[in-house]
């Protein structure tokens, strides 16, 4: 599993957020259409806020009170808690229930924005993230397979192995390795990096020379050629 996470960290990392981001843009859509349907659908009440909640931190939640077309008095706290209060005791506000279940219901104000808001941002937060990174993955992807197909290969000198330190997996970073290469043509010199490994590869580079392919159109979109590089063990 390790050895399968470091190789495929950015995949393990983008399917974390894409996950969570699913999640959140569900509970999202749900707390949308079931206000919707609360409005539209749903019967409207005058309610009286009876009682205020106070949390250890200064937050507070109002308790309200309303009676439902058929008379019933129902009792309500949405367990939202607020800072500053929006509510005091005395205050009236208008809410929309359920008629078949009276506790299901959305009130004006921040409970029927609130949780929307949350869960809509960590939505945006997370999905951007991880179907962000799973797009950069493919684009990434289809770059590689042009250059293995039509990418012109030069040979780049050598310069050093290093440490990425951009990434951590465990506490570890993994290996890469640098080259440059002079294109006479334009007399522009580019410097080329590897893909991670997660070995130190120094002792495997023979040459000073290291096989690299190239966009002729924009050098600096490159593959570096590992093939002559064994395979991880572990």
């Amino acid at each position: 599993m390790k050895q399968w996470v470091q190789n495929n960290f950015w995949i393990f990392f983008c399917g974390i957020f894409a996950f969570i981001g699913t999640i959140m843009g569900g509970v999202f859509a749900t707390l949308v259409h079931s206000q919707y349907q609360l409005r539209t659908l749903g019967e409207r009440a005058d309610a009286e806020v009876i009682e205020m909640t106070y949390s250890s931190k200064g937050t507070s939640s109002p308790t309200l009170s309303f009676t439902t077309r058929d008379g019933e008095t129902v009792v309500h706290n949405p367990g939202m808690f607020t800072s500053p209060a929006e509510y005091q005791v005395g205050d009236r506000t208008t809410l929309w229930y359920d008629p078949a279940d009276p506790h299901h219901l959305v009130v004006k104000g921040a409970d029927s924005w609130l949780a929307p808001l949350i869960t809509g941002v960590f939505f945006l937060i997370f999905g951007g993230i991880g179907y962000g990174g799973f797009w950069n993955i493919y684009r990434s992807n289809k770059r590689r397979a042009w250059l293995l197909d039509q990418g012109q290969a030069v040979d780049a000198t050598f310069t050093q192995v290093r440490y990425n330190t951009s990434l951590k997996v465990n506490g570890a970073s993994p290996y890469v390795i640098d080259a440059q290469w002079l294109d006479k043509s334009s007399n522009k010199v580019y410097q080329f990096t590897s893909e991670n490994l997660w070995f130190d590869p120094t002792e495997f580079i023979g040459s000073k020379q290291i096989r690299v392919l190239i966009d002729p159109k924009n050098p600096a979109r490159h593959l570096m050629d590992l093939s002559f590089l064994p395979e991880a063990g572990n």
